[in-house]
């Protein structure tokens, strides 16, 4: 698969600007892995975005949907572990369900991490197409749909068209961000302008404390900053940097000294040079890990100077 050749919808990135936006609904953007539900005959296909089947993987969910009156139907959802002490979305409990095939560690993980289709679109019921039917009736289907056929592992994804309050709550929870999505827009079968995703950066500084060689049009500077916080790895960040900053950031690196490394490769995920410099940058991140504190997408802001 190929991403002219996308599965499922796929979202351009927005901004807080397209909050003023007219036409649009909100929907909370969750943390976890895309899933298009397939019921064809009555047989149920569990497939993410690079075509691998999840039946095996997520039985909980490929149960929920076998119960499910209907024989016919597509649906859009991402799946998700919800941390009940936060009630938040999480994503690396999410990924261990995703990623973890052998039937044994899949019956002990759903015990230990229990996951959710959180059900956000419909592209077919009863053998109807409704990918060319606008979002706000694709809604209304899958909400009847859904209420038809109940079960606590099939949950609506519900939206707001109050787009400032729906972003004022994602900022005070501390949410992912948000989907904007036209009213009176088809689903297809691509990227699109009519999904704009709308995400809720986080900010930090970090240390410096090695960078990973550079390849191809980096093979000149460097590929990744291996970054620190209060003498812990928080995650390696490669993007985010103009020609300008790149450089200057490069430049520091090749003038300080090598040091031992602080962190094993295994932590790190690839060789690294460890370096001894004072400097240190601002990135932005989604999320943080509660249990190892590393970034999630992190992405160069600027050189600390503070």
């Amino acid at each position: 698969m190929t991403e002219e050749e996308p599965i499922v919808m796929l979202c351009q990135e927005g901004n807080l600007e397209d909050l003023k936006r007219q036409g649009f609904a909100a929907e909370l953007k969750l943390d976890g892995t895309r899933v298009k539900i397939i019921k064809e005959n009555g047989k149920v296909t569990l497939i993410n975005r690079r075509q691998i089947i999840y039946n095996t993987r997520l039985p909980e969910i490929t149960e929920a949907v076998k119960a499910i009156p209907a024989d016919n139907f597509i649906l859009d959802s991402e799946i998700v572990y919800i941390n009940p002490a936060t009630g938040q979305s999480e994503f690396t409990p999410c990924q261990r369900r995703c990623s973890t095939q052998d039937i044994g560690k899949v019956l002990f993980l759903q015990r230990l991490y229990p996951v959710k289709a959180m059900v956000f679109d419909i592209m077919m019921v009863d053998g109807q197409d409704l990918t060319a039917t606008p979002y706000y009736q694709r809604k209304k289907t899958l909400w009847d749909f859904l209420q038809k056929s109940p079960t606590q592992n099939l949950l609506y994804v519900p939206y707001s068209l109050n787009l400032q309050e729906s972003w004022n709550y994602v900022v005070q929870r501390g949410e992912e961000g948000l989907i904007l999505k036209r009213l009176d827009s088809p689903y297809e079968y691509r990227r699109s302008f009519n999904w704009l995703k709308v995400k809720n950066w986080k900010f930090l500084v970090a240390d410096v404390v090695g960078y990973t060689r550079g390849e191809n049009a980096r093979s000149q500077t460097f590929g990744s900053l291996v970054l620190a916080r209060d003498g812990k790895y928080i995650g390696c960040c490669g993007s985010g940097f103009d020609t300008l900053e790149l450089f200057k950031v490069w430049d520091i690196l090749r003038n300080a000294p090598k040091r031992g490394k602080p962190f094993p490769t295994e932590v790190v995920g690839e060789d690294y040079v460890a370096v001894d410099t004072n400097l240190k940058v601002v990135v932005k991140y989604y999320k943080q890990s509660d249990s190892t504190g590393v970034l999630r997408f992190p992405i160069f802001h600027s050189i600390y100077n503070g």
